[in-house]
């Protein structure tokens, strides 16, 4: 389904990716991002 609201994109609901996904999504992200910073070179 597509639907419009006055003033703002048109959302397809079919299309939403779902929360499970979006979840997983920013924990990768986070963790990616974690290591990234664990991995950089230290100067004592």
């Amino acid at each position: 389904m597509t639907f419009s609201i006055a003033g703002g994109p048109i959302v397809d609901f079919a299309q939403q990716e779902s929360l499970l996904d979006v979840i997983t999504r920013r924990l990768r992200s986070g963790w990616r991002s974690l290591i990234e910073t664990l991995n950089q070179p230290g100067q004592p």
